[in-house]
């Protein structure tokens, strides 16, 4: 008795451990060089689909010793180190779990596997139902700076529904619908799979996991190789992005990347583009630009939506295009101005003379504009006479 005392407590400590680090993660880490992302980078499930689209990290090291210790422990994350468990639990204390989920199926199985299917054809599904990747959300709420409503409903509306969720029926998301703690379950068989000698009963039961998961990857990438491959832009997206279509399945909209831009360009956005870019991250030039000298939003991505890129490459696909408004430009009312074509970093401007109507006109040279939005930032009118607009060729 007093050993399972013992046991119960060590296992407290432990989680009240694991979830004072996860707070500090969420509440710090734009503060932190590097650890914007980190939570969601620590979940075996984050890494598997990020492994699958090529996004590596050191972070996935944690994620790896994870998946390994989920091997030859049930639920090995879920029991010792889960935030979001400890937070159920707490919610939940003196409550029974729901007993209607004994009638639900597994269904955290079905998206895990449709998950793995479809990311191995360059598609994650279901990464945002990750509970590392829903409470690190709830870091957007300590970003410097005036914070829009799409900031906070970025912030707060998945953690508030999941947390709904603990108290409306508790037990059922991390018994039922959490691909995480699937993930862990499916890990936890494969070792099994290949032992020989096994009762009936246990065998039988393997073995009917394992044609689940069979079914479901297959599934995955069957509804992968059927999706249409390409969108158009309907907003700046952050550098890094392999296009919008490719954004905006990749993207788990957890606020790492508007957390560590340290000029405050990227928030979240609207439904302008659809359901499908509802809260994805959109770059605006309201405060600054987005200067050749920074890397933070692609260090920061848990996910490879913004893939990891050096300042060499990091406008290898422009983010937009400028365009200039001449019934609002100053130089082309004959004023004296320019300031624009001084300003812009990677001379894509310049002014010409126009004899005709004897004012210089704004030049856009689309072969070098990058759309970084410093001409955007330095225009001295109001409303701007000149703006990035996505690029019809960038989808």
């Amino acid at each position: 008795m007093i050993y399972g005392m013992k046991k119960v407590w060590g296992r407290w400590i432990v989680r009240a451990l694991a979830l004072t680090a996860a707070a500090g993660l969420i509440v710090c880490g734009n503060r932190w060089d590097g650890t914007a992302g980190a939570l969601p980078r620590l979940s075996p499930w984050v890494a598997v689909l990020s492994l699958a689209l090529r996004a590596f990290s050191v972070w996935l090291i944690g994620a790896g010793i994870i998946a390994l210790a989920s091997l030859f422990i049930p639920r090995f994350f879920c029991v010792w180190l889960c935030p979001a468990g400890t937070c159920r639990d707490l919610l939940t204390f003196g409550r029974t779990p729901w007993r209607g989920s004994a009638r639900i199926p597994a269904l955290g199985i079905g998206l895990a596997t449709l998950g793995i299917g479809a990311a191995l054809l360059k598609l994650p599904l279901f990464m945002w139902l990750d509970p590392l990747v829903i409470l690190h959300a709830l870091g957007g709420a300590f970003r410097p700076g005036p914070l829009t409503l799409t900031d906070w409903l970025s912030a707060l509306a998945a953690p508030v529904l999941l947390f709904l969720l603990f108290l409306a029926f508790p037990g059922l998301w991390c018994a039922k619908l959490c691909p995480l703690g699937a993930l862990q379950t499916l890990l936890h068989a494969l070792p099994r799979l290949l032992m020989k000698s096994r009762p009936p009963a246990e065998r039988a039961a393997r073995s009917g996991l394992a044609r689940r998961a069979f079914l479901g990857i297959g599934a995955g990438a069957a509804y992968r190789a059927l999706i249409p491959p390409k969108a158009e832009a309907a907003a700046i997206r952050p550098p890094g992005t392999a296009g919008e279509a490719a954004f905006l399945r990749q993207c788990v909209r957890c606020g790492a990347c508007a957390r560590a831009c340290p000029v405050g360009l990227i928030r979240f956005g609207g439904s302008g583009g659809g359901m499908a870019a509802w809260l994805a991250p959109e770059v605006t030039f309201d405060n600054d630009y987005c200067q050749p000298s920074c890397t933070a939003c692609g260090a920061a991505c848990p996910t490879g939506a913004i893939r990891a890129f050096t300042l060499a490459d990091k406008f290898a696909r422009p983010l937009g295009l400028a365009v200039c408004d001449r019934e609002r430009c100053r130089s082309a009312q004959a004023q004296e101005c320019g300031t624009c074509a001084n300003a812009c970093p990677h001379a894509a401007l310049d002014l010409r003379w126009d004899p005709v109507n004897l004012s210089s006109q704004v030049v856009i040279k689309a072969e070098s504009c990058v759309g970084c939005g410093c001409c955007e930032y330095v225009c001295p009118e109001t409303p701007k006479a000149i703006r990035v607009i996505p690029r019809k060729d960038n989808p």
